[in-house]
């Protein structure tokens, strides 16, 4: 159960692991069933880990108010608690969806800034050498912190946004309302460590496990008109896709529908 690197180094933190797989199994519990979690030793070893583990997850569930332990008689879910999840489908124009679904708040733009490594190496190792339009935002959804954004626009396009974006407007839009028109996109979603920066703002602790959307809008030309890092908090953000299956036999094909 425990990602580890190429090296064997843990990539999530175990108990942190536990701690997810917990609250989805709280988030998934039947409104009709009245029962009790499993047991601490049949959880420790369904993970794997160590009844003292355990013990510390389910001491944090109880002081978030997702579990109510009862002594001799055991451990029940309180599902009308859960914290309510964002999502997004996979396509662009549901992702453009979601950001008006949310509040922002811009915490800096510099029109005269040089990109972070990601951003450099999306838009290439011309673009990447000079100075671009940064941004960076946190997107809140019911009054919680649930992304950390990083955008960059290239030095070609970056007069267009000649002051910071009000209120929820997404950056692309700023663009397409001059003429940049994003027709296709490329995106990449990973598991990232929380930054320090992210993790204050999106209030989760430093290297916390944080999901990563980086994605590169492109124009006709196939040239780049925008760059975005998203880290959203995992607890907080789904993302779903729907696949069709597109070939049968030995290696089943799959591809994103509708």
């Amino acid at each position: 159960m425990v990602a580890r690197t190429s090296r064997g180094a843990r990539l999530i933190p175990l108990y942190h692991q536990v701690y997810l797989h917990l609250r989805d199994m709280i988030a998934a519990w039947p409104a009709a069933d009245d029962g009790p979690l499993p047991s601490e030793p049949s959880l420790a070893r369904r993970f794997g880990v160590s009844r003292v583990t355990i013990r510390a997850t389910l001491a944090q569930l109880e002081e978030e108010g997702l579990i109510r332990r009862v002594h001799g008689v055991g451990t029940f879910p309180i599902t009308d608690t859960m914290p309510e999840r964002t999502n997004i489908t996979g396509h662009l124009e549901n992702l453009i969806s979601f950001e008006d679904a949310t509040t922002v708040e811009n915490l800096e733009w510099s029109a005269e800034a040089l990109p972070d490594a990601a951003a450099a190496r999306a838009l290439g190792p011309v673009l990447g050498l000079e100075t671009c339009l940064r941004l960076v935002r946190v997107r809140s959804f019911a009054d919680k912190p649930v992304s950390f954004t990083t955008i960059t626009v290239p030095r070609a396009h970056a007069g267009l946004v000649d002051l910071p974006p009000q209120g929820n407007i997404p950056v692309i839009r700023l663009l397409e309302q001059r003429g940049v028109i994003a027709r296709s996109a490329e995106q990449v979603l990973s598991a990232v460590a929380a930054p320090a920066l992210a993790a204050r703002h999106l209030l989760v602790a430093e290297g916390s496990p944080l999901i990563a959307m980086r994605r590169l809008m492109l124009d006709e030309a196939r040239q780049p008109i925008l760059h975005q890092e998203s880290l959203y908090v995992p607890d907080r953000f789904e993302y779903r896709m729907t696949l069709s299956r597109t070939s049968v036999g030995q290696v089943a094909k799959w591809t994103p529908t509708g």
